[in-house]
């Protein structure tokens, strides 16, 4: 009897509950798209900004320094430059912004969060913002501060604190995330979304003392990137691929380093799954390059850096129907002078500023290694200095008509003299490009 009234108290609380046998919870993840199916999207790619906070600086003999040995990026004017494109981009409003790496100078921890405040700037305008880490934003034993004639040691970050840090532009919103790194999935709008692949080995850097300059793609990495590829096929979207790292190689001479060392497979696999657009950075240079697999073409984009003349960034427009274009945009500096009232002469005319800045410093860092090498009498060296300021005019900004006339200059015939010289080489794969285009690009929709 007792055993019959505890099994009617038992159904009776079943009952009241409401409840049946538990369930599995659902694997699908939350898919919320802020934009609907077949509406366009446009996508802003900014690279290689290489921020440095004011306040790791004070502009004496150490940051000069710094600077002059550098590769011509200008973080004396860092600040300005990054301001400017902020304010751009809240002004022409893009549905995205996306940061492939190398988001700050060298990982220095008070970078990254002036950073990620910018970046909450702009959210809050109504742009969608996603990142990625790039080799130098992580665990980097090179983050420094400048004071005097010294560098000082500087607070750098862990993943754990860059996905914290950056938890509005892209970790918060994850679709899907990588366990074994900061790689993940987001859907911006229902028709494409971005798969943001840190390609970054910064666990190597402390063994190594140096910003591990290699991109890599894990085998766990492929297998969840495969996931992501399901998934996107699942709700019928089409997928863009973003990494620091190159996917394809943009020089013969310029590719160890730069391009991800299971390039092949990654091309292989994206192809297959019809991704055609893969947006990188790393190299500095503006350079575009495809290939084909399975019967499919996919371009890798790499977009120069920001921080280097001509401040430019990639604008991708997606239009359904029709397909994918990209083309580059330049920073308004000058605008942005002119709003806080600025008096310096540079920031006003900031563009020439930057050309004549970035010429002079190639110029001098060529006619610098010709004097040292001790073949070249001066007049000479002048002479092929200039040539390969032109070239790198070409290279970096991804215009090539800087290489209008450059095979008639005297510098040219003495490059081609000097056989096996390195820097020869690198003037020849430039010049050789001359007739390829690589600020704009067109991809029909399949």
């Amino acid at each position: 009897m007792k055993k019959a009234a505890l099994a009617c108290i038992a159904l009776l609380a079943l009952a009241l509950t409401g409840c049946t046998q538990p369930t599995e919870p659902s694997s699908e993840p939350n898919i919320s798209p802020k934009i609907p199916t077949n509406q366009p999207l446009t996508i802003y790619q900014a690279t290689d900004i290489h921020y440095l906070s004011n306040t790791l600086t004070d502009g004496k003999q150490a940051f000069k320094t710094y600077l002059a040995t550098g590769d011509g990026k200008q973080q004396n004017y860092i600040t300005e430059i990054t301001d400017a494109f902020v304010d751009d981009v809240k002004a022409q409003k893009p549905d995205v912004l996306v940061l492939s790496g190398d988001i700050t100078n060298n990982g220095e921890q008070v970078s990254h969060e002036e950073m990620a405040e910018k970046l909450d700037e702009i959210e809050k305008s109504g742009v969608q913002t996603f990142v990625i880490p790039g080799n130098h934003d992580i665990l980097n034993p090179y983050a420094r501060k400048f004071e005097g004639d010294q560098q000082v040691k500087a607070e750098s970050i862990t993943p754990k604190e860059f996905a914290s840090i950056y938890h509005n532009s892209g970790y918060n919103e994850a679709v899907m995330r990588d366990d074994t790194t900061l790689s993940y999935l987001v859907a911006p709008s229902s028709d494409v979304w971005l798969l943001m692949v840190d390609t970054s080995e910064y666990e190597n850097n402390k063994r190594f003392g140096a910003p591990e300059t290699n991109g890599y793609i894990s085998t766990q990495t492929f297998e969840w990137i495969q996931k992501c590829i399901d998934l996107a096929k699942k709700h019928d979207a089409k997928l863009i691929t973003v990494t620091h790292h190159n996917l394809l190689d943009h020089s013969e001479l310029l590719n160890k380093g730069f391009t991800i060392v299971q390039n092949k497979a990654a091309v292989s696999l994206f192809a297959k799954n019809d991704i055609p657009l893969n947006l990188s950075g790393h190299v500095h240079i503006q350079d575009i390059r495809s290939d084909t697999r399975h019967g499919k073409t996919i371009y890798d984009v790499a977009t120069s850096s920001m921080a280097m003349y001509p401040q430019q960034y990639g604008v991708i427009n997606y239009a359904p129907n029709q397909g994918l274009s990209y083309k580059t945009q330049r920073v308004d500096v000058e605008k942005y002078a002119q709003k806080i009232n600025s008096k310096d002469p540079n920031l006003l005319d900031f563009q020439q500023y930057s050309k004549d800045y970035f010429g002079k410093f190639g110029y001098t860092k060529a006619l610098g290694e010709l004097l040292l090498k001790g073949k070249y009498d001066v007049n000479d060296a002048d002479k092929m200095a200039k040539t390969m300021e032109q070239a790198n005019f070409a290279y970096f900004t991804g215009d090539k008509s800087y290489l209008q006339g450059i095979e008639k200059t005297p510098g040219y015939a003495l490059w081609q003299a000097a056989d096996g010289e390195f820097l020869t080489k690198y003037i020849d794969d430039i010049v050789k490009n001359k007739a390829k285009n690589d600020l704009t690009l067109e991809i029909p929709e399949s």
